[in-house]
């Protein structure tokens, strides 16, 4: 049997080629969505017709909806094990928030500002989001679902479900580590997709669409329990084949009922197989995992960038610009910005950490100084 520590036989601290091949997946599924629609309505060469890929933008989506629940289960369990008995919960959001809003509030800022025509992509054309300051404002905050507002640009619109998904990861992940409640994560499931068949008369009483997509978060925390439970062993040249039929299962029904299905299957499959070994692919994948989120919202603004702010040059030159802007910007955006603010993001969590911790570290010390200003104060704190 494995110890708790280890996730697909190694261990859960290192980084899974697995985990870096779904993420990349993801990312590339929605890179190369918005490439198609762009390119549709024109009947170009590249493409006549979307077909069964018209809703393969939104798996990606949905891919990362399951893959950063399980990741964020594992660095749960990583806290838990570096501080054992230590607060979790509040130190967990910091990092989020300075792992998330830095970049986000960056494109936000860099759209509003340059006034870049970027807010949609409609008939092969890119569009600008008109909207009001409290629109603005709902998009730094990562609020659009809850303020109805557009997103200043469309790969934003996901950023929200995550954030609000974060409040409730703690607790399951303490559900999900229970030995006595191994089927409460499912159980979760299947009353959050019941609710979610209902989501169109609870919007009317003012609940949130956010319970459309917590069957896909659950499906991660699902995958997180079954790592430490059920796991075939699978060889690993299967995982990438295993991604085909789920996907082709979803494309051939991309409805949110669905969706919910596609998700428990990719949850149940994810720890099913061995780590990929292949060095090559583990570090190609490995890169485009860690410049995902800068891909993930940058490639619009690149693609519009390459396609139709800049004319008179030709084709091959746009797509040359594409792949350098799709892969600089993200990269220099990782390194100037994301990488710090997650090192932020840690500091803070840890002397937020300290900070919380010092009444009772320091309990004495503060009784004894205690003493010395009211008489028999020691006597009554011994």
């Amino acid at each position: 049997m494995a110890p708790q520590n280890q996730v697909f036989g190694v261990d859960s601290s290192r980084e899974s080629p697995n985990l870096d091949f779904l993420r990349s997946a993801a990312v590339l599924f929605v890179l190369g969505f918005h490439v198609l629609l762009f390119f549709e309505p024109r009947h170009s060469p590249y493409v006549t017709h979307l077909g069964l890929f018209h809703s393969i933008g939104h798996w990606g989506v949905l891919i990362f909806f399951v893959h950063t629940s399980l990741v964020l289960m594992f660095s749960l369990e990583r806290q838990r094990l570096r501080f054992p008995g230590k607060p979790a919960y509040l130190p967990f959001l910091m990092r989020r928030v300075f792992r998330i809003y830095p970049l986000s509030v960056f494109i936000v800022l860099l759209v509003t500002i340059l006034r870049l025509p970027v807010g949609d992509l409609t008939s092969g054309r890119f569009e600008p989001a008109h909207l009001h300051w409290t629109g603005i404002v709902s998009n730094l905050f990562l609020v659009q679902n809850l303020s109805h507002t557009d997103s200043v640009i469309v790969p934003l619109w996901s950023l929200p479900y995550e954030m609000q998904m974060y409040l409730f990861l703690p607790a399951l992940f303490l559900l999900a580590r229970s030995k006595r409640r191994g089927w409460t994560i499912l159980l979760l499931w299947v009353i959050t997709v019941f609710v979610g068949r209902h989501v169109g008369g609870l919007e009317r009483h003012g609940v949130p669409d956010f319970i459309i997509y917590v069957p896909c978060f659950l499906s991660g925390v699902l995958a997180y329990q079954l790592t430490k439970a059920w796991r075939l062993r699978l060889p690993a040249f299967l995982w990438p084949l295993a991604l085909v039929p789920i996907t082709v299962f979803y494309l051939r029904n991309p409805y949110y009922q669905n969706a919910w299905y596609c998700c428990l299957l990719l949850g149940i499959a994810i720890p099913q197989f061995k780590e990929m070994t292949n060095p090559v692919t583990r570090r190609v994948f490995q890169v485009i995992a860690r410049y995902s989120y800068g891909i993930y919202l940058m490639h619009f603004i690149c693609i519009w960038l390459a396609f139709q702010a800049i004319g008179g040059i030709p084709q091959w030159s746009r797509w040359v610009i594409l792949l350098v802007t799709v892969s600089v910007c993200p990269y220099a955006l990782y390194r100037l910005l994301e990488e710090p603010m997650i090192r932020t993001g840690e500091k803070a969590a840890a002397r937020f950490r300290t900070w919380l911790e010092f009444p009772y570290a320091n309990r004495g010390l503060v009784s004894l100084s205690l003493s010395r200003l009211v008489p028999g104060r020691i006597e009554s704190t011994k």
